[in-house]
């Protein structure tokens, strides 16, 4: 295996060398990067972030392109790092094929690197689109935000002449940042820094990488995708350069042009003999051991994203997940009434059916207003997986730019129609043709009978449960049992409202919504809109008795938590922490578990539990590390002082917080600590400086010294060392 790689792999990168001498790391904080791609041949990969590209290079004629994942790592703060500023320097001299001193260099949307190109002897030149072309001319470099000139074609072209004349171009920036704010374009069609530097067989990626950031691993030819593909061609790789060349291709196909159907034949080959033809589901998973099983989805999804409603067609493995439509069901036109001062997802009761054109029509009056159709609430993609038990993305969401708009997909979906923050519509009408009916019910409209009698007629295989402020999407068979859907939903709206009270939070303009998934993207459950869930859970979501009662609820309530949480009062250490009052408050208040009680909601807060963990703690000299990396250690400080004082304290604060301008809010860690303490002392009416210090969280001598009016608290059974 070593001698193919090192056969893929060139004997020598100078270009690579020269761009990471003095390089040991670059520095982001804060930064959330986005992945690159090098196809090879004349591109390569320069900088890498979690096994995948992070910046790449390539040459492109007598010119010479560098993209990369973020435009913080090129930003004025973070060019004071050494590592940082030696790289844009390095890439500079590069690009220009001449030292620093006396280079223009030009820049759009990147201003935090004018200083740097002065300091070092250059012209930095602020470009503007409308005189982009002659401004060029007085260029050696120009270095562009990724987004920079969407829509300006002109422009683009400009840059490539540029490029291909023997002069350099960098462009930085997270292609999942771009699609975030782009929404209904297309990151290959639309994103200009692709349409730019694709050609050179280089692009940006959908996705996220984590640190370091760094020249590790930038020579492995499994980064590339030429040599990736033709290393998985072999059948000889190790698991994990398996799972690192599959990710490397599916990254280049999602991205790059497919007008090869060469390579998309080869693929649908060499998939027959992995056995997937129907699709991944829960008893046939697509796994690692599946690459071109994994790279022939990617290639589907593509497709499905372009194809015209017309063209289609169910996924074979739809029947399995999301589920088949009961033949029984039949297709309806309905006319929905819509509220969009109610933003985000609003269910409809309808269901599309797989690969079934559904037409939805809207007022004129709402063309221009950003109204989306949203076709199935499992939003979570699982591409980064090391299996799949349903196809990786199964959720669309189409604009509606006309008062007609026919959609289709082949997995079919709960249809919601999606309104953006701020829409001054008002109540329109919206109607929705060759839909299923789909089993709604909404508390305070439908009555428990007509539920019962709806539960009786062949409906779509998803369901949504709605309260006030809750609303839950759950798969058909979970609420086969459920008679009583009133008292249900007045438990979730219970829970919102014992939130609301706990973290001092406003109203908010949309429900708070749960969704069971067969498979999610992270962890056992996570945050979000929606909060997602795996579907072992799907009846207790619908069983009140379980709901009611003792160690069903902690997670459910957790997650809830997390989307409550501001980052004032959650500092490092504690997104695990602070979410978890939540569980511990609802437990008290809607479970009826009392303080002595707090295992049976969960057993990391077994009392007994609770102290020998601290007793272990304080024995190793109480490292903060230790308990920034222990959420039930961190946990402990906080029901310590919930047992003395109460809940009344909390509730203070936090709407404390919620009233802070923003100029007083804490800038930093320290600031968030001292203010923390500072806050739940003066409710507490104790001086909680000793308290904090015993456990070990980093105070300011002068946040204490503020606290001396008080009389200094510790807990009554605080183990003795």
């Amino acid at each position: 295996m070593l001698a193919l790689l090192a056969a893929l792999a060139l004997a020598s990168n100078t270009d690579r060398a020269t761009l990471t001498e003095g390089v040991t790391s670059l520095q982001a904080p804060g930064a959330l990067p986005g992945p690159m791609v090098a196809t090879g041949g004349s591109s390569f990969v320069i900088l890498t972030a979690g096994g995948a590209p992070l910046f790449v290079g390539a040459s492109a004629g007598s010119g010479r392109v560098i993209a990369g994942g973020h435009e913080s790592f090129l930003g004025a703060d973070n060019l004071r790092s050494a590592g940082n500023a030696r790289f844009f320097g390095n890439s500079l001299a590069w690009l220009a094929r001449r030292p620093l001193k006396g280079l223009t260099v030009g820049e759009l949307g990147l201003g935090g690197i004018r200083r740097f190109v002065e300091n070092a002897g250059g012209t930095a030149l602020q470009l503007n689109p409308a005189t982009f072309a002659a401004q060029l001319k007085q260029c050696q470099v120009v270095c562009l935000n990724q987004g920079a000139l969407d829509g300006n074609i002109p422009a683009q072209q400009a840059v490539l002449r540029f490029v291909k004349a023997g002069n350099g171009l960098i462009v930085v920036g997270p292609a999942w940042g771009w699609q975030q704010t782009q929404p209904g374009k297309d990151l290959r069609k639309d994103h200009s820094g692709n349409r730019i530097i694709t050609s050179f067989g280089i692009a940006f990626a959908d996705g996220t990488v984590d640190g370091p950031y760094s020249p590790a691993g930038a020579q492995s030819p499994l980064l590339t995708t030429e040599s990736a593909m033709a290393a998985l061609r072999t059948g000889q790789l190790t698991p994990n350069d398996v799972t690192t060349a599959t990710a490397t291709v599916q990254r280049a196909l999602s991205v790059m042009p497919t007008s090869s159907h060469g390579l998309r034949n080869e693929i649908t080959k060499l998939t027959k003999g992995e056995g997937t033809a129907a699709g991944p589901s829960r008893k046939s998973p697509i796994t690692t051991k599946m690459p071109f099983s994994r790279l022939l989805a990617t290639l589907q999804s593509r497709d499905f994203a372009a194809l015209s409603p017309e063209k289609v067609r169910a996924y074979p493995s739809s029947a399995d997940f999301p589920g088949a439509v009961p033949k029984g069901a039949g297709r309806v036109t309905r006319s929905i009434r819509l509220d969009t001062a109610v933003p985000e997802w609003n269910a409809t009761g309808l269901y599309a059916a797989p690969g079934e054109v559904i037409t939805i029509k809207i007022p004129d009056s709402a063309r221009i207003a950003g109204l989306a159709v949203r076709i199935g609430s499992h939003t979570d993609e699982l591409w980064h997986l090391g299996k799949w038990e349903r196809f990786p993305a199964v959720s669309s969401r189409t604009l509606l730019r006309g008062p007609v708009t026919k959609v289709a997909s082949p997995f079919g979906g709960t249809i919601f129609l999606d309104v953006p923050s701020g829409c001054k519509l008002g109540v329109i009408s919206v109607e929705i043709a060759n839909a299923v009916p789909a089993l709604r019910f909404v508390l305070g409209e439908t009555t428990n009978a007509e539920w019962q009698a709806d539960l009786k007629k062949p409906t779509a295989p998803w369901v949504e449960l709605e309260g006030k402020t809750v609303a839950l999407s759950v798969p058909r068979w979970a609420v086969e049992n459920l008679s009583d859907p009133t008292a249900l939903m007045t438990y979730w709206d219970e829970v919102f409202a014992a939130s609301r009270r706990l973290y001092a939070a406003p109203a908010r303009p949309r429900k708070e919504r749960y969704c069971v998934d067969r498979q999610i993207s992270a962890g056992y459950m996570h945050s979000g809109y929606p909060i997602m869930t795996g579907d072992d859970v799907a009846v207790t979501f619908c069983d009140l008795a379980k709901l009611r009662g003792q160690g069903h609820t902690w997670g459910f309530y957790h997650e809830l938590g997390h989307n409550f949480q501001q980052s004032a009062w959650t500092f490092d250490g504690t997104g695990e922490v602070t979410c978890n009052l939540l569980s511990l408050y609802g437990s008290e208040v809607l479970n009826g578990i009392t303080l002595a009680e707090y295992g049976k909601a969960h057993p990391a807060v077994k009392y007994q539990t609770r102290q020998k963990r601290l007793q272990e703690y304080l024995a190793q000299g109480a490292p903060f590390s230790r308990w920034k990396s222990d959420p039930f250690l961190a946990l402990t400080m906080y029901i310590q002082l919930r047992e003395a004082f109460g809940w009344e304290p909390y509730k203070q604060v936090f709407a404390e917080y919620e009233a802070l301008p923003q100029a007083q809010q804490p800038r930093t860690e320290q600031e968030q600590h001292d203010q923390w303490m500072t806050r739940m002392s003066r409710a507490t009416k104790s001086n909680l400086g000793p308290f904090f210090r015993a456990w070990g969280v980093p105070v300011s001598a002068p946040a204490v010294d503020g606290l001396k009016d008080l009389p200094a608290w510790m807990p009554r059974d605080w183990p003795v060392k």
